[in-house]
Order: C-alpha cells, then sequence, then structure tokens
C-alpha cells in the first residue's frame, strides 16, 4: 500500500511551506523552527566540561539537516538541548519562536510531546503490542481522544509505507520496518521538528537504504529534519551538513549560517 502525504506541523496548524520542495524552506510569516542564540552547555566538575559551547544555530521549517562529528564531540549533547532533555547553561534556545528557557519542566515536557518527534537507533517498541497499538501509545501521553487514536495512528503508518502491517507485532518485523514504526510513532502527533538520533545504526545496509528514502519522502513533503549521525552515506541525504567538533559547530554546507562562538 502505498504511504499517504503526510500533514507535518503541530496538531491543527497547515503550516507555510508544508509540500513546498525541501530545498526551498519558508522563510517568511513563520518563525524559525530552532533558533539557538549563543546556546550552551557545561556540565560541572571539577573540572567543568563544555560539552555545547555558545553557537547560533537557525533551522528553518522544511530543512533537512545532518549533524556529523566523532564520538564525544558533542552530538547527544546538541540533541539533548534541541530536543528540550536538557537545558542550556547559557544562552537562548526557541522553539517554534517560543522561548524554552524560563519554562517550568512540566510546560517543556509538554512542549516536546506536540511539537518533537523523537527517533533512536532502538526501535523502543513494546513487543506484545502491534504496530498501530505501539504508535497509538504515542497519543496516548498526550492524552488524544480515544477516537481519534487509531485513525491517526494508521494514517502514520501508511505515510511510512506500513499500511500492510498494521497488526503485525514487532517479532514479526524486521529491523527496518521496526525503525518506520518508530517514525510513525514520532509522527503522530505532528510535531513540527522530527529529530532522529542514529536512525539506521542497528539496521542492514538495505534496511537502513528503505529508513533513510522514509525520511526523505518526509522531508519532501515539509517536514522539518534534523539526522545525529556518524554514518557520511546517510548525512550524503541532507541539504545542509553541520560538523560538530569539542563543541563547537565548526562548519556547514548550507546557505544558511551558523553563527560563531560569543
Amino acid at each position: 500500500m502505498r504511504g499517504r502525504r503526510w500533514r507535518g506541523g503541530p496538531a491543527g496548524e497547515n503550516p507555510q511551506g508544508l509540500g513546498a520542495r525541501a530545498d526551498e524552506p519558508a522563510r517568511t510569516g513563520a518563525p524559525a523552527v530552532i533558533g539557538l542564540a549563543a546556546a550552551a552547555r557545561t556540565y560541572p566538575g571539577p573540572p567543568p566540561v563544555h560539552a555545547l559551547r555558545p553557537t547560533d544555530l537557525t533551522v528553518h521549517r522544511g530543512e533537512y539537516i545532518a549533524v556529523v562529528g566523532p564520538s564525544g564531540s558533542g552530538k547527544s549533547t546538541l540533541l539533548n538541548v534541541i530536543g528540550l532533555v536538557d537545558r542550556p547553561t547559557g544562552g537562548r534556545y526557541r522553539l517554534d519562536g517560543i522561548d524554552t528557557g524560563g519554562l517550568p519542566e512540566a510546560d517543556r515536557t509538554a512542549l516536546r510531546g506536540h511539537r518533537i518527534g523523537l527517533v533512536f537507533q532502538a526501535f523502543h517498541l513494546l513487543p506484545y503490542r502491534t504496530a498501530t497499538e505501539n504508535v497509538m501509545l504515542a497519543q496516548v501521553y498526550l492524552g488524544t481522544p480515544r477516537a481519534r487514536r487509531r485513525t491517526e495512528a494508521v494514517d502514520a503508518l501508511l505515510a511510512v509505507g506500513l499500511g500492510h502491517r498494521l497488526d503485525a507485532l514487532p517479532s514479526a518485523m524486521s529491523g527496518g520496518e521496526r525503525q518506520r514504526v518508530a517514525i510513525a510513532r514520532a509522527l503522530v502527533n505532528r510535531p513540527s521538528l522530527l529529530l532522529c538520533d542514529e536512525p539506521t545504526g542497528n539496521l542492514d545496509s538495505a534496511s537502513a537504504g528503505r529508513v533513510m528514502n522514509t525520511l526523505d519522502a518526509l522531508n519532501g513533503s515539509g517536514i522539518t529534519l534534523v539526522v545525529i549521525t556518524h554514518d557520511p552515506a546517510v548525512a550524503a541525504r541532507a541539504r545542509r551538513t553541520i560538523t560538530i567538533r569539542d563543541g563547537q559547530l565548526a562548519e556547514d554546507s548550507g546557505e544558511l549560517s551558523v553563527g560563531s562562538p560569543v
């Protein structure tokens, strides 16, 4: 069964740029999805560890970004800051124009649930739940009305090409199919941003290719996509590649600038 065109963005919105070419992100009127201004993260010592040095970064709606770097370079710290898992210890982070710095933890959790879809190297699927039920769990946590859950979960699975596996258990699926279920779960609440941490790290090359084709198609439908990876073949799929080393965003291959430390 063919996947449906995915209507991305927070629930109830039809964000600017949806359906536009992925190399023409929307910039007029709408705030940037990610806006880091001198954002930094330092872990206390002794000695203190400057895991993310003061950095400016803007990601507009509809962009496709790869973040690459060696182990220990700060990729995970950057992901945790953007994903609202950790707070910056310096600077400012705006998500969809919302200044996240002063928000209480409950509000940050709610904002993450509604506006960020997270995909990890491990699939984190419940083994005795079907693909549809695993996707529906993400809706339960946000209080989506029961009457809408199954329909929206099926739509998300159709969007990643799994309409024929709606009732399959994880044990009956390939690694690539399980990762696509995880992507559908991240999409079902219609986030502004899909944030992927090594999404092909546990997959063979054929399954990895299918997962990356799915992400390419989702970005083509307007989803804003940030992929953390060590794999050059995965990074090559993105429209911009940002390199991080020693906590510093070192280069940006796209036309939009990454600011230097301040």
